[in-house]
């Protein structure tokens, strides 16, 4: 929840560099933790529910459920997705009591001419909750994908899984778009390798410590999306190294300042066929996406407004926080002088 500040300050540098941006989360924002008991019940609920407010000043336009989300089971979630105007999507858990699904399988916005699909999906449910049902995932997101591809013109998944599984879901939904996922550390960087022509997958890690953004320039509709954020990587990455070869000798060639290495000459030649090949898709790309990471740190101003909130419902949370009584220290702690310090993260987990 301490993220919220800086995220809304982001967000709206991007509102006012960009068209309308689309704002989605994966899943896994609810609460800092898994275990909740009589003791911290209250003041996570509380958290739950600021974070919701929060995400709605900031303007979400849909947020997939996760396993965070079902902790504390059904009612409690029914009656957090009525308190805020951004719609939550599952297209896979379902209320026991009735079998029926507990929000929307899917979402359709339109931005910039654009029709795209968001389909919510999770392969995690709480073992606390015993009032829902999980459908297979990877049924329910193909039967979704086939029901939403003739009315949009894309598609994107918004899936809360574990690592070991999000490393299956590009080859498990290749008629997708993209993929948007939670529930891992794992984190996409710019360089990290895609499948050439999709499906694009992201994952921005734990504990809402990053934005992930996706900057799409669509200019034929009949020709392929390129992911261009590999390649612009791999230039600045090949003229420093280049950079740094050149030092030996800046007056000569890099043939002649290794004239006797054929290890070094080689790898100059292979840098040579990289660096060409991602300007020519660089150049000849007609429809791009470029991928970039914004952490979340000190560097960024907390928007007041926000800032203010997320202190209000901090005091909140910590009145209903369980007290812990002092024990008296041990003589081996005593002598030794030892000093123990904690430090709650108050961060959300997967946007």
């Amino acid at each position: 929840m301490g993220g919220l500040p800086r995220r809304l300050t982001k967000i709206n540098e991007i509102r006012t560099s960009d068209s309308n941006p689309l704002i989605v989360d994966a899943g896994d924002f609810f609460f800092s933790t898994k275990k909740i008991n009589i003791g911290n019940k209250q003041s996570e609920k509380i958290r739950a529910e600021s974070i919701l407010r929060g995400y709605e000043k900031i303007g979400y336009d849909v947020l997939n459920v996760g396993e965070y989300e079902t902790l504390v089971g059904l009612p409690f979630l029914k009656r957090m997705s009525e308190k805020v105007s951004v719609p939550f999507i599952s297209a896979n858990l379902k209320d026991k009591s009735t079998n029926q699904l507990i929000f929307d399988p899917y979402k359709i916005l339109i931005r910039n001419n654009l029709t795209i699909a968001f389909i919510g999906l999770t392969n995690n449910l709480a073992d606390t909750s015993s009032t829902l049902l999980m459908d297979d995932y990877l049924e329910s997101g193909k039967k979704y994908i086939k029901e939403v591809s003739s009315k949009s013109d894309m598609v994107v998944l918004l899936v809360n899984a574990d690592r070991s599984t999000q490393s299956k879901l590009v080859d498990a939904f290749p008629k997708v778009d993209f993929i948007i996922t939670s529930g891992s550390t794992n984190m996409s960087r710019e360089s990290s390798p895609q499948k050439e022509g999709g499906p694009y997958l992201y994952s921005c890690g734990k504990q809402g410590k990053y934005l992930l953004k996706v900057d799409m320039n669509i200019k034929d509709s009949k020709k392929p999306i390129i992911d261009v954020s590999h390649h612009k990587k791999n230039l600045v990455s090949i003229d420093k190294r280049f950079t740094r070869l050149q030092k030996k000798d800046p007056s000569k060639t890099l043939e002649e300042i290794y004239a006797d290495q054929s290890n070094v000459l080689s790898l100059i030649e292979k840098y040579r066929n990289e660096l060409s090949e991602s300007k020519k898709i660089i150049e000849t790309a007609t429809n791009t996406i470029e991928y970039k990471t914004i952490g979340l740190n000190r560097k960024i101003k907390d928007d007041p407004d926000m800032l203010t909130f997320v202190e209000k419902a901090l005091v909140s949370c910590n009145a209903y926080a369980p007290k812990v009584s002092e024990k008296p220290k041990s003589s081996l702690s005593k002598k030794n002088n030892i000093k123990r310090k904690s430090k709650i993260d108050h961060s959300g987990h997967s946007n």
